[in-house]
């Protein structure tokens, strides 16, 4: 009876030591994120994890267990031992990979590893190309030394350990007791609250807060939460929400809209370029000298200055432009056709007022289910990396943004109009792969080349005749975390441009509202005199009675601006991180409880 009993307690203890380990190795790795805290809070970081490194490690510890109950009841357990080795093992081989990739991941995702990887892993070559081949092989040899010391270790936890028990139906009492207890642990304890980001959080350092994760624990707790919608974010009762979320998009008293454009049906040519955020444009803030072209574009036609991202990634991005849909923490809706069949599409509603659609990416289509959605989008037209030569590509993701344009240039001379051609660039990702080298570093330098690329695009068109009846859209995806130590709530990670352009704008201006990504589409939607209604989230920016906020979301977290507040909320630790206002803070978690209400009634 005892051997089966320590065998339990010894598994259960080779994970924990395991999973605490990780996190000195953690901080060492991210040394420019932890160089600026002291040893205490490195103590800090592995006390305050300890409870979730419990958690999952009983996560890991159910099958062995449940593999000792049974062979309290069997004639012979030499069944047992490679039973549990050979769970053991796949589970090392596993673990070590979330854990390695999650080393490598966070400096530039910011968050510790959840299912986001799954998603983008259906396009291997595609999710590879965000890395280098130096990294690549950094953590090639990290995993494989990684899994070795984990695979020595266990086998010297173990060597003393016998697995040829004999029938105890006793010792079934005993094991469980300690499933018991495992389970508790799992759960966080038998308090109301189950276990939670917020149980580890013990810093005003997001980082510290991030490294006390692990990273195990944050995997499975993702991929439980992935399809509930209507069980997400459940933060107050329905007619509360429902109030909040009215008052926040009560519109103002006047109800003028201001017409920008010369006439109601002009071509239009959608930039979304790839991760180029406010913190690159001069004129908005940011660096100096790395956008030249988009520092003088925003002094040329109508430029947004106070205009957020919806969120950090590609996919979630594209949905908020062209669906005007808010991004979510826990998913991208891109993932989901079901769901973005029955969402509205920018798209759409130019195709049934007389445009003809096309979509222009250098890279493949297929990640991140992208392909699918233009298809619903009803593009007529879709190029990709299959309509590039191979001198024509980069060495990772696709066509170089030069090449891009050119293409859109040639289609340009036979064209039939109106038109609505969206434009997606793709060097500005990582790992910044671009011809030419003008800045030292890579980020700033691949967009200072996408900026230039831009820029000859611009300048070639406003010599055609079409220019005159064309109107011409900037924005980016989404924004990039520089430096890296910016926090990853920080409402300067979402500041992007947008910037209207073109023969058919009416007159120069700057629109100083705070506004987002969403609202594209109702905002040109009514300046074509086009319907807007099914874009229930977006608003149009240019009516006096625009309700004037944005709100972004990141992992687990979500931020809301509104024209005298901003907040921040880390819903996994239910952490307020910064707040002026508690009635908008509440109007935030409103917005995003019945955000996912709307998801799951899709």
């Amino acid at each position: 009876m005892k051997e089966r009993f320590k065998f339990a307690i010894l598994y259960y203890a080779y994970w924990v030591i395991i999973f605490v380990i990780q996190k000195p190795i953690f901080l060492l790795y991210q040394f420019n994120e932890t160089k600026q805290h002291g040893m205490s809070d490195w103590i800090g970081t592995i006390t305050h994890g300890f409870c979730m490194d419990l958690s999952a490690a009983g996560y890991c510890s159910i099958l062995p267990i449940l593999f000792l109950f049974i062979s309290c009841f069997t004639k012979s357990s030499k069944w047992l031992k490679p039973a549990v080795n050979g769970y053991s093992y796949l589970l090392i081989i596993f673990l070590s990979i979330l854990f390695v990739s999650d080393l490598f991941l966070y400096k530039y995702w910011g968050f510790r590893i959840d299912t986001t990887p799954l998603f983008y892993l259906k396009n291997p070559k595609d999710a590879m190309a965000s890395g280098t081949w130096t990294e690549y092989v950094a953590a090639g040899i990290s995993l494989i030394i990684y899994i070795y010391l984990l695979y020595k270790f266990y086998r010297l936890f173990f060597k003393k350990t016998d697995s040829n028990f004999s029938p105890s139906y006793i010792t079934t009492l005993p094991l469980l007791l300690f499933s018991a207890l495992i389970f508790v642990l799992i759960r966080g304890g038998i308090s109301v609250s189950t276990m939670n980001a917020g149980f580890v959080y013990f810093s005003k350092s997001t980082f510290l807060n991030h490294a006390a994760i692990n990273p195990t624990w944050n995997f499975i707790n993702s991929c439980t939460k992935e399809n509930d919608f209507d069980k997400q974010y459940r933060f107050m009762p329905e007619e509360e929400a429902v109030q909040l979320v009215t008052l926040l998009n009560t519109p103002k008293d006047t109800t003028n809209t201001h017409t920008v454009l010369l006439n109601q049906q002009p071509n239009i040519i959608l930039i979304i370029m790839e991760g180029i955020g406010s913190n690159m444009i001069e004129t908005l803030g940011g660096k100096s000298g790395v956008a030249p072209n988009l520092c003088k574009y925003t002094q040329e036609g109508i430029c947004f200055t106070n205009f957020y991202a919806s969120s950090f990634r590609t996919d979630r991005g594209l949905v908020a432009i062209l669906s005007g849909y808010p991004a979510q923490p826990t998913n991208s809706l891109m993932k989901y056709p079901n769901k973005t069949q029955n969402t509205p599409i920018l798209t759409q509603k130019l195709r049934q007022n007389g445009y003809h659609t096309a979509f222009y990416y250098g890279g493949d289509d297929n990640f991140t289910n992208l392909h699918s959605y233009l298809i619903t989008a009803d593009y007529q037209t879709i190029i990709n990396n299959h309509d590039f030569k191979g001198n024509e590509m980069s060495a990772k993701w696709g066509a170089y943004d030069h090449v891009l344009f050119n293409r859109v240039k040639k289609d340009l001379e036979d064209v039939q109009t109106p038109f609505f051609k969206t434009i997606l660039t793709l060097n500005s990702h990582e790992p910044f792969d671009v011809p030419s080298h003008v800045l030292d570093e890579p980020y700033p330098n691949s967009v200072h080349y996408t900026d230039s690329c831009i820029g000859i695009f611009i300048e070639d068109l406003k010599k055609q005749a079409i220019w005159e009846n064309t109107l011409v859209i900037i924005l980016p995806d989404h924004a990039y975390r520089y430096p890296f130590d910016l926090d990853n709530s920080d409402p300067w990670r979402y500041a992007i441009p947008m910037i209207w352009l073109g023969g058919v704008i009416q007159s120069l201006q700057t629109i100083t509202k705070t506004c987002s990504q969403i609202d594209l589409a109702s905002t040109l939607l009514h300046q074509l005199n086009i319907s807007a209604d099914e874009f229930s989230f977006s608003h149009n920016i240019l009516d006096d009675a625009y309700p004037s906020y944005a709100f972004y979301s990141y992992i687990d977290g979500f931020g809301l601006i509104t024209e005298n507040d901003t907040v921040r909320y880390d819903c996994g630790a239910n952490q307020v991180i910064y707040s002026t206002n508690n009635i908008v803070l509440q109007q935030g978690k409103a917005y995003l409880q019945k955000l996912y209400d709307d998801i799951a009634n899709r």
